[in-house]
């Protein structure tokens, strides 16, 4: 029968907000169960290595599904094809095409990891002196977003049964309800057993029954309802001292039981207690609350306020109401946010990100909303709004008044009211660091000694210092810092030149269709038996032979390089470089080209050429190869450093053999090599068959029969036995050597 009561009074306590619903330590506290390492700055680089990691790859997550996104549900081969050569993944693609939704489905698979991928381990780690190396590792880590547990003390195993008490929520308009407060406190900790009791709200206790958290009042306040926790909790006594400061009298100490009770930092306060309104023993960090209507008090605030001066209540709240125009929901408000697109999500991370501390033009950016939030709920690019805020409630909408009052809103206005008030009365919110280290520093120590305090990494490492010097474990949460100004302009100016190079590529004309009717581009192979030359030289003190091979015509059409000295790679290299060049001269790209790419590029071997007569020096292999071809086969003599007139043999103007070159016939290119005599007929080479076609037509048209030349016969002369015979008249024949004629056998 006992055990009923005690789970009516459980769940009545959880319905009042007063404990929370039974967790697991895990679910309180990351650290939960994993013994602290000893602080270095090596495991403090592989903590940042780990976030870094796992932010690149939600980054990389987010980036490819947007790239699936562009394609649509049914791409073509073609669009799928430009994706692959702009970059996506085609492992990512080849399972996109295997999944049955297609590629609209791996898209939103890719947000969803990116989204609910939980965040890495945190950093656990002994407590004790940070130095100036430890000091540089540490912010680098948390500048990635890490999350370092600084310990004290070893938290009980990960799965430990534990419950959350919000103490604040035991005080009413008529004080402290200590005997609702202790009882659900006791069945709390007789139903965990051997689990833990997290303490939450002290501070917004301490306000509420009108105490100044910062004074010696307000700290022997938090003590007295600390011990007054542990008592209930783990049967302790209850000293009388501490006792009259709640007006209760003292309690003997009761069975042991093994219950342990702590301060800790929650994982996530608003899920476990939404009506906690402060976290451990820190103090309040706000007064305010937000509803539908205007903002007003929090409750802590008004217990407090009627408590402390009630007098001041009434007016207080009067001048928050007329400046509720200022207040963000006022100014910007939650149904016009959701009209706008903005999803409950959305606006819970806004308002975490305000209550940091950050402004509005940073809340409302891409690094605190997400990206699959401004693109799928907002359908915006948001990399437009990396840092710009303002931008993009503008983009849903906001006027510039609207959001000139929300930024007077964030900026403390309605806050600095609030505080000015509760400040007239006594209670101050202005609360130093060393003033909250000693608070909960007492209040640890009164619950057993197991207490944590909460430092961000904005507030640097003094914070936590001074707490770990005060005996408390210290919890530091980074944010990943945003891109730094240098980096922004660097990448506006990539996005920018980025847009330019996709409009160039837009302007281009496009390409005729290529169908059986359109011309196509031929191979013209060159001759089974061709003209070409070989040139020795040395570059640079490297052995190069150049062969070349030519058309009927007398055009280049192939090279190949030869190079003795250099390694089977660079040789190896070098011939298949000559092997491509080969190939598009068949295919018709103008030697001209090759020259005008490949001349005066810079590499080694370079340096003094000989045994080239033309060419003295070059810059590389490649130079000193497509100068020798362009001066040979194109008659680029600028590239060559010596002037000469030389033909290919040698016999030029320094001789007295010529005056001027000899035109290069179409006739010559048949038989002797362009490139060899670089364009220039040599005097010592006879055509025949053009000096044979010159002969005749010189001639009379008009030509005697026996001026012709004779036809012989196949016999010999009978005289002198030459093949000379010929059919001189009827019946009679002549010899061609001799002379002597005879008369035709019969």
């Amino acid at each position: 029968m006992a055990a009923k009561p005690q789970n009516e009074l459980l769940d009545a306590a959880v319905a009042d907000g007063l404990l929370s619903a039974e967790l697991r330590l895990r679910d309180v506290l990351r650290s939960a169960g994993r013994p602290p390492q000893p602080l270095t700055a090596a495991a403090l680089r592989d903590v940042r290595s780990a976030w870094s990691a796992a932010n690149l790859l939600g980054v990389s997550q987010l980036a490819t599904a947007e790239m699936l996104e562009r394609l649509g549900d049914a791409p073509k081969n073609a669009e799928l094809a430009e994706a692959l050569a702009a970059g996506l993944p085609q492992d990512v693609m080849e399972e996109a095409l295997r999944q049955p939704g297609g590629i609209l489905k791996t898209a939103a698979s890719l947000r969803a990891a990116a989204v609910s991928t939980p965040s890495p381990r945190p950093g656990v780690f002994e407590a004790g002196h940070i130095d100036a190396g430890l000091s540089d590792a540490l912010l680098s880590a948390l500048e990635e977003g890490a999350e370092i547990h600084l310990m004290r003390h070893t938290l009980p195993e990960a799965g430990t049964r534990c419950r959350v008490l919000d103490v604040a929520q035991a005080i009413g308009p008529g004080g402290l309800e200590a005997d609702y407060l202790c009882a659900a406190v006791d069945a709390a900790s007789r139903s965990l057993g051997d689990g833990m009791l997290v303490v939450a709200g002290l501070g917004a206790a301490v306000l509420s029954l009108g105490l100044d958290y910062a004074s010696e009042t307000g700290v022997a306040a938090g003590v007295a309802l600390a011990a007054l926790v542990k008592s209930a909790a783990t049967g302790a006594a209850f000293p009388a001292a501490q006792g009259r400061l709640l007006g209760l009298e003292a309690l003997k100490a009761s069975g042991r039981r093994s219950c342990q009770v702590a301060l800790l930092p929650l994982r996530d306060m608003a899920a476990v207690l939404p009506e906690c309104e402060s976290e451990g023993a820190a103090p309040v960090r706000t007064v305010l609350a937000y509803g539908e209507d205007a903002p007003s008090l929090s409750r802590a605030a008004r217990l407090g306020l009627a408590r402390r001066a009630p007098e001041h209540l009434p007016v207080l709240l009067e001048r928050l109401s007329r400046a509720g125009e200022h207040d963000l929901d006022s100014a910007l408000g939650r149904t016009r946010l959701r009209d706008r697109g903005f999803t409950d999500e959305a606006i819970e991370r806004v308002t975490r990100a305000i209550g940091d501390g950050l402004p509005l033009n940073a809340a409302f950016s891409r690094w605190v909303l997400g990206d699959e939030i401004i693109i799928n709920d907002l359908k915006l690019s948001p990399e437009r709004f990396d840092s710009d805020g303002r931008a993009l409630l503008s983009a849903v909408g906001f006027s510039k008044k609207d959001i000139a009052a929300a930024e007077l809103a964030i900026d403390g206005a309605i806050d600095e009211i609030a505080g000015k008030g509760l400040a007239a009365a006594g209670l101050s919110l202005t609360v130093t660091a060393d003033a909250e280290i000693r608070f909960t520093a007492a209040a640890s120590r009164a619950l057993g000694g197991m207490g944590m305090l909460r430092a961000p990494s904005a507030e640097g490492l003094e914070l936590a210092e001074a707490a770990m010097a005060s005996g408390l474990s210290a919890l530091m949460t980074g944010h990943r810092a945003p891109p730094s100004d240098d980096l922004r302009l660097r990448m506006d100016q990539i996005v920018s030149l980025a847009e330019e190079i996709a409009e160039d590529a837009e302007a281009l004309p496009d390409l005729p269709a290529l169908t059986d009717e359109a011309p196509r581009v031929r191979r013209t192979r060159l001759p089974d038996r061709r003209k070409g030359y070989i040139q020795k030289a040395t570059v640079g003190g490297h052995k190069v032979y150049l062969h070349t091979g030519e058309f009927d015509d007398g055009s280049l059409g192939e090279i190949f390089i030869d190079m003795h000295k250099e390694g089977a790679a660079f040789r190896s290299l070098m011939n298949n470089f000559a092997i491509s060049v080969s190939l598009g001269l068949q295919y018709g790209v103008p030697l001209e080209e090759y020259a005008d790419a490949f001349v005066f590029t810079r590499f080694e071997p370079a340096g003094a050429v000989t045994g080239n007569d033309r060419i003295t020096n070059a810059t590389s292999i490649l130079d000193y190869i497509f100068r020798e071809l362009a001066v040979s086969y194109l008659g680029r003599d600028d590239l060559a450093e010596a002037d000469v007139t030389h033909d290919g043999l040698g016999r030029g103007a320094g001789d007295a053999t010529r005056s001027e070159p000899a035109a290069f016939s179409s006739e010559a290119a048949q038989f002797i090599s362009r490139g060899f005599s670089r364009g220039q007929l040599p005097d010592n080479i006879v055509i025949l068959g053009a000096r044979r076609a010159e002969k005749a037509a010189d001639e009379p048209a008009a030509q005697a029969p026996e001026d012709l030349a004779p036809v012989y016969l196949s016999q010999a002369c009978p005289a002198c036995g030459s093949f000379t015979l010929f059919e001189a008249g009827p019946g009679h024949q002549a010899c061609d050597t001799c002379g002597e004629e005879s008369r035709a056998s019969q």
